[in-house]
């Protein structure tokens, strides 16, 4: 494959090589283009808006009503007073399950995301007024959540680094079976002109020509092992849209 090849396979990405200054270029890139990433930032962001506007106001509570759906989701249901809070209900627990892949969290944050930035506390019902949240519990929260969000950055460097790692074997292999299989083209060749001259039989020729189509098939294997860990660095660096090869 020639240099135009591999920049059209490269498609958005910045680089593509096994190197420091490429790997933090992607691992960069990554971090930039998260949509989980961003979510978060937006919820961080909200919640520490609506903190000041509790502090100005000289309240010490939060009505819930007023935070988005995808803050509430991560800050979890509201403890009881003097009761603490369900183990597996809270901040922690959602974003561990977001950063171990858990596909119901996952799909839960996905699905309150996109809902009004605002809701006023005339919107809620009776229930969502009635539910308040101590600014100071925020605060604590809003702290657990950035150390999360830096845990899930770290998390899609090292999967950047891993598959940028995967990706080098990968092309590796593929342009060492490509070398194999042109020579393999040209040795069968010339086996076929001496079987065509009667300087060979039939069943030589047929395990020349068995053998050339298993090292072709060794070397489509290899090209496709190589585009789905490309595949792989797209997700990871590029949106879903982009990174199609």
């Amino acid at each position: 494959m020639n240099d135009d090849m591999w920049r059209l396979l490269r498609g958005g990405l910045p680089c593509l090589e096994t190197s420091a200054v490429c790997l933090q270029q992607l691992q960069e890139k990554a971090i930039a283009q998260s949509p989980l990433l961003k979510e978060i930032d937006t919820r961080i962001s909200e919640a520490n808006d609506r903190i000041n506007e509790a502090k100005v106001r000289n309240k010490k509570s939060i009505q819930l009503a007023i935070l988005t759906p995808g803050l509430q989701y991560l800050l979890g249901p509201t403890p009881t007073a003097g009761q603490p809070q369900a183990p597996g209900t809270g901040l922690i627990d959602n974003l561990a399950g977001i950063f171990s892949g858990k596909t119901n969290l996952i799909n839960g944050l996905l699905n309150v995301i996109g809902i009004p930035f605002f809701q006023g506390t005339q919107g809620g019902n009776a229930d969502a007024q009635r539910n308040a949240i101590a600014i100071s519990d925020i605060q604590v929260k809003v702290a657990e959540l950035q150390r999360s969000r830096a845990q899930l950055a770290d998390t899609i460097r090292d999967k950047v680094a891993q598959s940028l790692i995967q990706f080098d074997e990968a092309r590796t292999d593929f342009q060492t079976a490509q070398v194999v299989a042109s020579r393999a083209v040209d040795q069968f060749k010339v086996f076929e002109l001496r079987y065509v001259r009667g300087n060979s039989d039939t069943e030589s020729y047929l395990t020349r020509q068995n053998n050339l189509d298993n090292q072709k098939a060794q070397t489509y294997r290899a090209w496709a092992k190589m585009r789905r860990s490309l595949f792989e660095i797209k997700l990871l660096v590029l949106s879903i849209k982009d990174a199609e090869i």
